[in-house]
């Protein structure tokens, strides 16, 4: 898994917010409330946990093992950020944009991505798609190549689609998902 790295003045990762952070929503939101907060669309990355145990260069991910006194979110020293997809800028309309410089949508401060890397925005029906934006190391969904604007068509996402940004990998889901998901960790 790569490490992320940050631009001075960043946070180490970018605009991120932690799964644990959305229990209390998803909890007490039905699904649209939780929509309506947190958007419809989200990438989620598992980084180094900050406050855990500085470790080996080899992780070992402790899944359901079937003890409920285990921590909660507990694998290892990781955790699962996410990355809300939705414009900063309502004026722009719903394009977003991702990158690594701070003004990006979706920023993620690492040197393997581009600082404007790709963009997203909703196709006539209603599903996101992805397109590079020319960056210097690629994007991919689920190992096939996004073409940037002007050599072909953007790529359709869906919920489970494999996202990568340069080096890192993301995973694309909706909010009706991420927030079973968030309720499943949270038990």
């Amino acid at each position: 898994m790569p490490v992320v790295s940050k631009s001075p003045g960043e946070s180490s990762l970018g605009s991120a917010i932690a799964l644990e952070s959305l229990v209390p929503d998803a909890r007490s939101l039905a699904p649209d409330a939780f929509a309506a907060r947190h958007g419809n669309s989200f990438l989620l990355f598992t980084a180094k946990r900050l406050d855990g145990p500085e470790g080996t260069n080899s992780t070992k991910l402790l899944l359901d093992d079937g003890d409920d006194d285990a921590p909660d979110g507990r694998t290892a020293n990781l955790a699962i950020v996410v990355y809300p997809m939705r414009s900063r800028d309502p004026a722009k309309g719903p394009m977003v944009t991702l990158g690594r410089e701070s003004r990006q949508d979706v920023v993620i401060p690492d040197m393997s991505v581009s600082r404007f890397h790709a963009f997203a925005k909703p196709a006539a029906d209603g599903a996101l798609v992805i397109q590079d934006a020319g960056s210097t190391n690629g994007t991919t969904v689920n190992g096939e190549s996004v073409l940037t604007t002007g050599a072909g068509p953007p790529r359709r996402l869906k919920p489970g689609d494999n996202v990568r940004l340069g080096h890192i990998e993301l995973t694309f889901t909706d909010a009706r998902a991420l927030r079973e998901f968030v309720l499943q960790k949270a038990r």
